[in-house]
């Protein structure tokens, strides 16, 4: 089984190939959980987020982030943990797409054990030796309600949202809801039964 990862890339970098120099490493920071917990040995296909701009709102209410989505070309395995902070764990994939020129993708996510992450025995108990030393140089929020607009160009009134359950579930789940209007249709809408109020 391959998860898929929504995931918004940080920056690339040289892969130090001596057999391919065109090789590279991406860096990629996880905001959106994942549907299975990160962990080594798992089958992942990574999907890159684009942000993109909201509809305009006539009100001040906070309006969750919207993304449109690329392939990013990474299709591997989690083989490694690479590196751990107070806040966050990075995973090591391994590429094993052929027609991509990256070798080895890193994914960094806020570390929640058995929610977005899933450190076997030996990892949890290193990380919990270390927990005193570990740095803490940036945070990862998560947005548990972006929004995912598959075809900006046509503005398709079907979207996905993509939300998790509550943090106390033992197990985030990938939780699709497809509306049938979109905000743009909805607002028209409002704004035209104000109108005929007002008349």
């Amino acid at each position: 089984m391959i998860s898929t990862i929504y995931a918004k890339k940080r920056g690339a970098a040289p892969a130090d190939n001596p057999h391919s120099l065109s090789t590279i490493t991406i860096y990629y920071d996880v905001a959106i959980p994942p549907p299975v917990p990160l962990h080594t040995g798992q089958k992942v296909r990574i999907i890159a987020l684009i942000p993109c701009p909201t509809l305009p709102r006539q009100d001040e209410m906070y309006d969750p982030p919207h993304y449109t989505v690329r392939e990013a070309g990474v299709i591997g395995t989690i083989v490694a943990v690479r590196t751990m902070e107070t806040t966050i764990t990075e995973f090591a994939v391994r590429n094993e797409n052929d027609q991509s020129p990256a070798t080895y993708a890193y994914l960094a996510i806020q570390h929640i054990q058995g929610l977005t992450v899933n450190l076997n025995l030996w990892q949890t108990i290193v990380r919990t030796l270390l927990l005193r030393t570990l740095p803490q140089t940036r945070n990862i929020p998560l947005e548990l309600d972006a929004v995912i607009l598959r075809n900006l160009a046509r503005l398709r009134p079907e979207r996905e949202r993509y939300a998790s359950p509550s943090l106390r579930s033992n197990r985030l789940e990938e939780d699709i809801v497809v509306e049938s209007e979109s905000r743009l249709q909805r607002r028209a809408k409002k704004a035209q039964q104000k109108e005929s109020d007002e008349e």
